[in-house]
């Protein structure tokens, strides 16, 4: 008899995990429904972790393989059964389209919405109790799973709809468990649309995915912040009250472009995020995005979100939540004190108090000197995903040249790690702090460049050039990609002390473009084109340009220059049969460059738009960050011969 057989069989026995209910989830998402990563061997080392719960998913399209059959997969079974036998309390997603409904289209529809139902229903039976937290869709604002089947972002008033008629069903079925809602990955203004739309009534929890590692402020600080105001958010909808909160997905990626972390620099957010969130009695989890690396490309952001590498080898993320997960699992947060540049964070854990410094200034150390009235216990202290040492009391002040010790007293320094200390902390005080500079934001190198994909050469003026073909096309809607007849593009550039010259001709059978205004070109026929150019005193310079036929002239818009933009550009267009010449003349200033020289460099993107009448289905691409993402870590590099 099969596994997953044996594990429906005895789903009803086995009821939930055998250990006490943690009050707060420090997890991490797993990815074994995508068959990424041996389940057991994950799980060992979560388990080893003190990692309280993993998040992974069973989608409504491997259910029902065929229209009105369910099968639960194998896999499914597989990991629920590994990670009871390590006390692992698993969060399932129930996701993502089916093709026998609405050709896989978000469950809007009344036969689709039925089908959903069906689908959830089937799925928490079979796990018999042993699955406490379900969340209801991932990223249904975010099109998640969804835009590779050419379907755009979800609707508010769609996902509530759903809600309303799943939830109820769901609960008669497990009265017991926690059906989390939103998932949101947006931001707030579609979390508040859910809320307005009635979400709180037809759930148990709501979730929220809150990265920051792309933005101008990627610290825990500033997701902290943003939590508390989540929190008043949610208590503004719900009467005053508070609402369970699940973080269900943070992180900071290690790839080696600009918004990368270090290691080093993802260890600690990690520390200083599960730290903050535990003082929020509103949330309820957190799970760390993700266990796992995806895979060895190491300028992607998504092959490097892991704990672990892609062979199960630790990085120091690891060490730091295995510092802390069981402690703030089962531990208790009973007190807080703020002091100038820090925080210190009391607990009640399962081994006794423990205490949780955090250090927020930037460009110093913290020198926390703590009195004991009881002297004879002695004190450990933990740098977060270290070791923990054993301190005897008595502090001397060398480096002030003090020669007498003070038996009561201990100095602890904190660092950007927190620092744990625990033992006799009954009569333990802070006696005094000082600072100590440290400049860590003055470092150099902290801009961080990926390898490019591609790189094309801009000859000198006057001289021949190779043409640079577009290879890459990226289908958003409507039919596939033709081919060459369909659409292809080359270019070619050169340049001059001034300007740089850039010829893209495109080969487009359909030419289409519905917009009067060149700010929304973007949706028809066009070209986009992307610069950016790192200064030699530091930072850099990024400039967006959209050029297109409008009414049969020349259209150039400057969507974005951070150079000087007194320094205007050319551009000539020139559509004859199926082809379509743009020329441009960019300026070196307006780039943000003083001049363009021989052995100079810059990363850019060129894309062309593609609507052969019945809407923008998709574009072709030389280099990324301009029509998914605005992201100019993923462009290619033009390097001036």
């Amino acid at each position: 008899m099969k596994k997953h057989l044996l594990a429906a069989i005895f789903a009803p026995l086995l009821g939930i995990c055998g250990g006490a209910e943690p009050d707060f989830h420090a997890g991490v998402c797993t990815h074994f429904a995508q068959n990424k990563g041996d389940a057991a061997a994950n799980l060992d080392l979560v388990a080893q972790a003190g990692i309280t719960s993993i998040r992974d998913e069973v989608s409504w399209a491997m259910t029902e393989r065929k229209k009105g059959e369910l099968k639960v997969p194998g896999f499914f079974a597989d990991y629920l059964e590994e990670a009871a036998r390590r006390d692992i309390r698993p969060l399932v997603i129930l996701n993502y389209g089916n093709r026998f409904y609405d050709k896989g289209n978000y469950p809007v529809t009344p036969e689709s919405i039925e089908g959903y139902k069906r689908y959830c229903g089937e799925i928490v039976r079979f796990s018999g109790g042993r699955v406490r937290l379900f969340q209801l869709w991932n990223e249904w604002d975010g099109g998640c799973g969804m835009s590779s089947l050419g379907f755009g972002r979800g609707k508010a008033a769609g996902y509530v709809k759903m809600l309303k008629e799943v939830y109820p069903q769901l609960k008669k079925i497990a009265p017991e468990a926690t059906f989390i809602a939103g998932s949101v990955c947006t931001g707030e203004t579609f979390f508040e649309e859910l809320l307005k739309l009635g979400m709180l009534d037809f759930c148990d929890a709501v979730s929220f995915h809150a990265y920051n590692y792309n933005t101008g402020d990627s610290t825990a600080e500033a997701w902290f912040a943003r939590m508390q105001k989540l929190g008043a958010l949610i208590r503004r909808y719900n009467r005053g009250a508070d609402k369970p909160l699940y973080i269900t997905e943070i992180g900071w990626p290690n790839h080696t472009t600009e918004t990368g972390s270090t290691e080093w620099e993802s260890a600690v957010k990690l520390a200083r995020l599960y730290l903050y969130a535990r003082q929020l009695p509103f949330i309820k989890g957190v799970w760390y995005y993700d266990f796992q690396d995806d895979g060895w490309k190491h300028g992607h952001h998504e092959n490097n979100f892991g704990l672990v590498r892609p062979d199960l080898t630790p990085k120091t993320s690891y060490f730091a939540l295995k510092s802390l997960a069981r402690r703030l699992s089962f531990g208790k947060p009973t007190g807080s004190e703020e002091f100038d540049g820090g925080s210190l964070f009391r607990f009640e854990g399962e081994e006794g108090p423990f205490w949780a410094v955090v250090n927020r200034s930037e460009d110093h150390d913290l020198q926390l000197v703590f009195e004991s009235g009881d002297p004879s216990l002695p004190l450990t202290v933990e740098v977060v995903g270290s070791a923990p040492v054993t301190r005897p009391w008595g502090y001397r002040d060398w480096p002030n040249r003090e020669r007498n010790v003070n038996p009561n007293r201990i100095a602890v320094t904190v660092g950007e790690m927190p620092v744990l200390l625990s033992g006799n902390l009954d009569r333990v005080r802070i006696a005094a702090i000082r600072k100590h500079p440290f400049p860590r934001s003055s470092r150099p190198g902290k801009i961080r460049l990926q390898l490019p994909r591609s790189c094309a050469e801009a000859v000198p003026q006057g001289e021949k050039n190779v043409p640079t073909a577009f290879r890459d096309y990226r289908k958003l809607a409507g039919t596939a990609h033709g081919g060459a007849a369909d659409l292809a593009a080359t270019f070619e550039s050169s340049y001059d002390r001034e300007n740089l010259r850039l010829t893209v001709t495109v080969t487009d059978d359909v030419f289409h473009q519905p917009e009067s205004n060149i700010a929304n070109a973007w949706r028809g026929d066009g070209i986009q084109l992307a610069f950016r150019i790192f200064r030699k005193n530091g930072g850099s310079s990024r400039t967006e340009l959209d050029a297109a036929l409008i009414g049969g002239k020349a259209a150039l818009f400057l969507r974005e220059a951070q150079g000087d933009r007194s320094k205007t550009p050319e551009c000539a267009i020139e559509r004859q049969g199926n082809r379509t010449v743009y020329r441009f003349r960019i300026p070196a200033r307006l780039l943000g460059a003083e001049a363009f020289e021989p052995g100079g460099m810059l990363t850019c993107a060129f894309l062309v738009n593609d609507n052969d009448g019945a809407g923008r289905k998709g574009f072709l691409a030389w280099g990324d960050g301009i029509g998914i993402t605005k992201n100019p870590d993923r462009y290619n590099l033009l390097i001036f011969k």
